[in-house]
């Protein structure tokens, strides 16, 4: 077993929607990013990578490579699920923080598990997606960034 933990952080920005686990959501803002700045699947990757002991997604897809700008996150973890195979591991289960006061997580959540279970090709009893806000205490509680937290534990083929 190997167990990866993923962070990310995004400013938020003027726009009216972001795009959280591959799912487009209607928001009060924008999220800044050199990609599409699905923080949810950033911090899902940064996780797989992790768990494989391998460099962060900032090494394999630099915001400094025009050719990542504005790109699809699930290209991101795409990527790292295919390292993850070639490694010969498969995901027991994801479990996942999103840290925001808006949008609200709860009603989103089975469409992000879904989501999410579909982008891992994994069962939707393997993925949990938590909503949490920060009281209104900082940055993130005043609505100027969006952070998500991941940590997902994979198993060699042998043992599943």
């Amino acid at each position: 077993m190997r167990i990866g933990i993923g962070y990310d952080i995004h400013r938020t920005c003027a726009g009216d929607h972001i795009w959280l686990g591959g799912v487009k959501v209607t928001a009060p803002f924008s999220l800044e990013g050199h990609s599409d700045a699905d923080v949810l699947l950033h911090a899902i990757t940064d996780a797989v990578l992790g768990a494989l002991a391998q460099e962060d997604i900032g090494h394999h897809f630099p915001p400094s490579d025009e050719k990542n700008r504005k790109r699809k996150s699930s290209d991101f973890l795409k990527f790292a699920i295919e390292r993850m195979r070639e490694a010969k591991y498969k995901i027991a289960n994801v479990d996942c923080n999103v840290i925001c006061e808006r949008p609200r997580i709860a009603p989103l959540r089975d469409k992000l598990r879904t989501s999410l279970a579909t982008l891992l090709q994994i069962d939707l009893s393997q993925v949990s997606v938590k909503g949490k806000t920060n009281e209104r205490a900082d940055t993130v509680g005043q609505e100027g960034a969006v952070i998500c937290q991941a940590v997902v534990l994979l198993v060699s083929h042998e043992n599943r």
